[in-house]
């Protein structure tokens, strides 16, 4: 029953990106389900049920502009020491590609970039810690200059 529910709620989370985090953490467990973990799912569960209006809306907008974010952590898990990487794109407001990603990485291996697709663009340089070079689609008509700060 367990695994049944949280596969349920892995495909809720495709459009539900509110719950996407609480969902991979008890995906964690899904080799060894308990009664509190069963709880949790409940809850998210409850959420859902209170919130039905949440979720990807996509809302017409004047200003086509490009937004994204992005966040890491080194080895932050407290599960399993593994770190966390994700980031999200707004087009004109609206959520247009999101990810997230979890693994194990050396020590200064970061500086290491290799040229790699992240949804439909193209990261093609690093040029210092927290700036890259990015090629995005000719359609978008968008130039590639981002503002990066840390939020």
């Amino acid at each position: 029953m367990y695994h049944r529910l949280v596969g349920k709620l892995i495909y809720l989370a495709h459009t539900r990106p509110d719950i996407a985090y609480l969902v991979s953490m008890i995906n964690h467990f899904m080799h060894d389900p308990r009664e509190s973990y069963l709880q949790v799912a409940y809850r998210v569960l409850q959420y859902l049920k209170g919130s039905p209006g949440k979720g990807v809306l996509f809302k017409r907008s004047q200003k086509l502009a490009l937004e994204a974010y992005t966040d890491a952590d080194y080895a932050g898990s407290i599960v399993n020491r593994r770190s966390t990487s994700g980031y999200c794109t707004f087009l004109a407001g609206n959520l247009a590609t999101w990810y997230l990603r979890k693994g194990r990485y050396l020590k200064g291996t970061f500086h290491k970039l290799k040229t790699r697709m992240f949804g439909p663009c193209k990261v093609l340089k690093k040029i210092s810690s927290n700036t890259y070079l990015i090629e995005l689609p000719s359609d978008l008509q968008i130039s590639p200059i981002f503002n990066v700060s840390d939020l």
